[in-house]
């Protein structure tokens, strides 16, 4: 069993990673998602990066890019959008990247919130099927049952993390979502800025939203 064999079996369709849209033009702009830890060591990606969270409190990952597979984890956007970046004059974007990144070398997959206490973490084919345990720990109290409903490639906790070391380059980028035209509109105009190669643009609210069944 490899990474590509899951998801091929799971049909597995996107990796995701939500920004702002200073972090979606800084992105476009050094052709690479970075790592928080990387983030301050181009002038101009350090200008435009303003971080999802005023803390990240799993230290030991500040050099991996927290990705989520299918859809974002929309408890955290919440946190980020309607408190800590409520009264600045952003937009969110969702950058979504092709699910061959999970098979790139380094990438670790966490079964729930990275900090959380109860998380496992893994490489390689068995850390990505781990992801769809029946049963996910947060922590002690806490635990997740797969419904079994769901749908193949959801991860059993929506709070699941891939873990990509240090930069993503946006070859591998394949859409964008944003909320409204104006926003796209917007997108559009960082692409053609950049001069980085069309990437599709697409308005799609729902993909903010709770993981639709």
């Amino acid at each position: 069993m490899t990474v590509e064999n899951v998801i091929r079996e799971r049909g597995i369709s996107e990796v995701v990673h939500f920004t702002t849209n200073h972090g979606c033009l800084g992105t476009l702009y050094g052709s690479n998602l970075l790592s928080r830890a990387k983030l301050h060591n181009d002038e101009m990606v350090k200008y435009l990066f303003s971080p999802n969270a005023e803390l990240r409190r799993d230290v030991d990952y500040l050099d991996h890019i927290s990705l989520s597979i299918e859809h974002i984890n929309t408890k955290f956007y919440n946190t980020c959008s309607q408190s800590w970046h409520r009264a600045q004059p952003i937009f969110w974007c969702i950058l979504a990247f092709d699910p061959e990144v999970l098979t790139h070398e380094g990438v670790v997959f966490s079964t729930t919130n990275n900090m959380y206490t109860g998380v496992i973490r893994e490489e390689g084919a068995t850390g990505l099927n781990s992801l769809y345990a029946d049963t996910v720990v947060q922590w002690a109290t806490s635990r997740v049952r797969r419904p079994t409903d769901e749908r193949l490639s959801y991860p059993t906790c929506f709070q699941a993390e891939a873990l990509y070391p240090q930069a993503l380059s946006t070859e591998h980028l394949r859409r964008i979502y944003v909320r409204t035209q104006q926003d796209q509109n917007e997108v559009c105009g960082f692409l053609k800025a950049t001069f980085h190669p069309e990437v599709d643009v697409l308005v799609s609210a729902e993909k903010f939203g709770a993981r639709p069944k």
